[in-house]
Formats: structure tokens, sequence, C-alpha cells
């Protein structure tokens, strides 16, 4: 094991891991299991705008934690963000974010381009290496125009006229790809969002509960919270009430324990005081 670890590769591929790999095997040291994170977001470009959509489910494993979160975050009056990955990561960097835009605006006395915005969380995420599990979308609408780009959690980048990401990220794509067109006015760019979202929350387990979107643009913000409920919560179809004595008892053991007094205080109340008994 030492002489691979200090093995030099000669040129081309290295196999050292696979090597190690299977070392690793043979002596029962099995790989780590992988803890998958679920989330829907999508967002595309249209002739006045930009629409952005998100689903609003968060989940801890195979557990619904909440079906009611907001994954779109405010960076400043012109530029949001939606978060796909750890959600304790997207939370704290976008409030960082959007703390030194602000600072930034004061200062310039001029609207933070979106250009700008990318740049600086690009740089912060390229210091932790990938550690910080933060999947970005940035989109805005600035003085050159309507932007989106994705920015991955070790800092690469890119500009897209659309893009979706998060565990059915896959599935919106597909359904933008087929359909997106330029130009799109404002009811076909939402129409289309909400389809791709409402592939994504009926297919992906991880991703569901409501469609939460927003419409940017120069002039206003428009916000539909939510835009539709895809999957509400019914009535139980069943009585999971166990009745008493369902469960047998095999064995009762009860202890005394035995204990020694102290101290003892006895404090009198008031009329006022005295305990309520019913």
């Amino acid at each position: 094991m030492s002489g691979i670890a200090f093995e030099q590769p000669a040129g081309g591929f290295v196999f050292d891991n696979c090597r190690r790999n299977d070392i690793l095997l043979k002596n029962n040291v099995l790989p780590g299991k992988i803890h998958k994170t679920g989330t829907t977001i999508a967002a595309i470009t249209y002739k006045d705008g930009v629409v952005i959509a998100a689903d609003s489910r968060c989940t801890a494993g195979n557990i619904i934690f909440d079906d009611n979160v907001l994954k779109i975050h405010r960076l400043s009056d012109n530029i949001y963000a939606l978060g796909a990955g750890t959600s304790a990561d997207c939370d704290f960097q976008t409030r960082l974010l959007e703390s030194q835009l602000e600072l930034l605006k004061l200062n310039q006395d001029r609207q933070v381009r979106v250009a700008t915005a990318v740049r600086k969380i690009q740089q912060h995420l390229f210091r932790y290496r990938g550690y910080i599990g933060a999947y970005l979308i940035i989109v805005g609408v600035d003085v050159t125009g309507s932007h989106i780009a994705t920015v991955h959690p070790h800092g690469s980048i890119a500009f897209l006229p659309f893009v979706a990401s998060g565990s059915g990220g896959y599935t919106s794509l597909s359904v933008i790809e087929d359909r997106y067109k330029e130009n799109m006015t404002e009811d076909e760019a939402k129409q289309l969002v909400r389809d791709a979202l409402y592939a994504s929350t009926t297919t992906d387990l991880y991703s569901g509960s409501k469609i939460n979107m927003f419409v940017l643009t120069k002039e206003k913000l428009d916000k539909f919270l939510p835009y539709e409920i895809v999957a509400a919560r019914t009535e139980k179809q069943a009585d999971y009430t166990l009745a008493k004595g369902t469960t047998e008892v095999i064995s009762t053991n009860v202890k005394k324990i035995e204990f020694d007094i102290v101290n003892e205080k006895v404090k009198a109340t008031g009329a006022h005081e005295a305990m309520e008994l019913a």
C-alpha cells in the first residue's frame, strides 16, 4: 500500500485509485454511502426579462423535511439567485453576497451589474475548492440586458439563455430545450417554466410540493407564491391508530428506588398565588 502511495506516474492515464480501491475492498473497507440532495430550479430569458422558478420541497435523506421552502433568494433589487445543494450553504452564501452587493451599491451610488455578483461569488467559492455545497443560478436585469449564470461549487460559471439544476434538473432541461425559442413573450416563458418544473416535480421524488415563480424585468418584479400546487396534502387513506394491547407485553419489572430527603423547604403562598385546581 505504501508503495502505491509514493509511486510517481510516468505519464498518461493514472490508475492508482483503482488499485487503492481494490485493496480497500479486499480489506472490508466499504465505500461511504452517497447522500442525495433534491431540488429543481430553472430559469429562462425572454424578450423583456427573466422567468425563474423552483420547487418548495426540502428533504433530509428519504424524509420530506419541509414542503414550503422558498429557494429563490434576493441579492439586490435587480438580481436574484436560486439555490440547490446544501440548504445551509445556499442560504449563507446568498445572504453574504447580498450584503456585499448592498455595500457596493451604496459605495458606487448606482445599480449593481449581474456580472459583478457572479464574479464575487465565483471567487469566493473557488477559494474553498468545492467544499461549499452551493449550486447557484444567478439571474438579473441590468443596463446591459437580461442575464442567467450558473455557478458551480468549485467556482466555474457559464452564462446561458436558459438553465436548470438540481436532482430534477435534467428532466426540466429536456422540456426547455425542446420548446425554447428566442424573444418569447412573458406568458410563453411562464408556461414553459411551469411545464418544466411540473415534469420534474412529478417524476423526481426529491422535488415537489409547490412551484414558486418570479418574473423579473427592468420595470417590475412579479412574485407567484405559489404559482401552482403540485402535490397537495390529502386526507389519510387509512387509520394508523393501534389499539391498546396490540403489542404483547412479554415481561414487567418494577424496581423500587430508595432515596433520602436531603433538604425540604415549605413556602406559604398568598390567596392570589394559590394554585388553581380543576
